[in-house]
């Protein structure tokens, strides 16, 4: 095999490193995409879905809210959403830029909100609220 590799030239070897950058990033890319209110919204791969959790949803973010929760650091989920969200197309609205533990972005007329909490036992409960906003910015 290492007498194969030598023989690359430098197109094949630029190819191979590609291909390698390729699979790793999408290998480290775990998510799934969820559609809530319409809205494809990415989902951390290690979060599972919670329909049992019921919660008064904030005003403006009445179109869907989905809970989920899972072993998931909070830091983890804020590089999440900053680096998914901004690759769909989402921009990051500072409504919420008081908040440690919530992140709002919009895209047209459309407003999701990330809302992660803790709990005592090493989990993460992560919901996410999508609302239309009336004229669009």
């Amino acid at each position: 095999m290492s007498k194969a590799l030598h023989r690359l030239t430098t197109p094949q070897c630029a190819w191979l490193c590609l291909l390698c950058l390729l699979v790793l990033a999408n290998v480290g890319c775990q998510r799934r995409d969820e559609e809530i209110a319409g809205v494809s919204i990415p989902i951390p791969e290690k979060m599972t879905k919670n329909p049992d959790k019921s919660f008064v949803p904030i005003k403006g973010f009445e179109d869907g809210q989905v809970s989920y929760e899972g072993k998931v650091a909070p830091a983890e989920i804020f590089t999440f959403y900053q680096e998914t969200m901004a690759a769909k197309g989402w921009q990051p609205n500072s409504w919420f830029a008081g908040q440690k533990n919530q992140i709002a972005y919009t895209k047209g007329n459309r407003v999701a909100l990330i809302y992660y909490t803790p709990t005592p036992d090493g989990t993460t409960v992560l919901t996410i609220m999508v609302g239309t906003q009336y004229p669009p910015k």
